[in-house]
C-alpha cells in the first residue's frame, strides 16, 4: 500500500478536500472516504520526478567512510557514532517525491503527491488498464445494421423485348461448316444470302 496526498483538486460539483490517502492494487482511497479505480482516470501525468539524490549520496558516502575507518579510540569512536546517528537521521528526512496530475472521466481533477515507487506503480497500473480497454474496444465488432424494410412500391421492371425484335447471338454472325470445322464468315452474311 502506498501513501498519497491530495494537494488540490476539484470535482465537477466543487472543490476537492486536500488530505492523505492511499493507493493499493488499482484503487485510490481519497480524502472524504471516496474510492476511485485507475480505470476512472482519463489522464495521468507525472509532473516531476525525484529530486537530485546528490545530498543523499554525500551522506551515504560519509556514513560508509565512518564505517570503513575501523576501530577508533574511545573518544573518537563515540564522536563517530554520534555523527553517524546524525547522518542517518538527516538521510531519513531526505525523501524523494513525485507529483502527479490526474484527470478523471467525470471531469474531476487532482494533484497527487507521493513517493516515486507509488507513482511508478500508479502510472504502470493506469497504462496497463488503459491499453487493455483500448484492445477490447478494437476487438469488438461493429454494431450490425438492421436490414432495410422491403420497398413499399414494387421495383420498376424493364419490359422484355418481343421475340422477333431481338436476334439471338447465333444469328448475328454467319457460320459455315467446312471439313468438320465450324467457321464464322467474315462478311457477316450467310453463304446462301450472297
Amino acid at each position: 500500500m502506498g501513501e498519497i496526498r491530495i494537494l488540490e483538486g476539484a470535482h465537477p460539483d466543487g472543490p476537492w478536500c486536500a488530505g492523505p490517502g492511499t493507493y493499493e492494487a488499482g484503487l485510490l482511497r481519497l480524502p472524504g472516504d471516496e474510492t476511485r479505480g485507475v480505470e476512472d482516470l482519463a489522464d495521468l501525468v507525472l509532473v516531476d520526478g525525484p529530486p537530485p539524490r546528490r545530498r543523499a549520496d554525500v551522506l551515504g558516502g560519509l556514513r560508509s567512510v565512518l564505517d570503513a575507518a575501523g576501530p577508533l579510540p574511545r573518544p573518537l569512536d563515540f564522536a563517530a557514532s554520534v555523527v553517524g546517528l546524525g547522518l542517518g537521521a538527516l538521510a531519513g528526512t531526505l525523501h524523494a517525491g513525485a507529483t502527479l496530475h490526474a484527470r478523471f472521466s467525470d471531469g474531476a481533477r487532482a494533484v497527487i503527491a507521493t513517493d516515486p515507487a507509488t507513482a511508478a506503480a500508479l502510472l504502470r497500473d493506469w497504462t496497463l488498464v488503459r491499453d487493455a480497454i483500448l484492445r477490447r474496444e478494437a476487438r469488438q465488432p461493429a454494431p450490425r445494421q438492421a436490414p432495410l424494410p422491403p420497398p413499399l412500391v414494387a421495383p420498376l421492371a424493364l419490359p422484355a423485348p418481343a421475340p422477333d425484335e431481338s436476334p439471338a447471338p447465333a444469328s448475328i454472325f454467319a457460320y459455315e461448316m467446312r471439313k468438320g470445322r465450324l467457321r464464322r464468315l467474315a462478311s457477316g452474311k450467310a453463304p446462301d444470302q450472297t
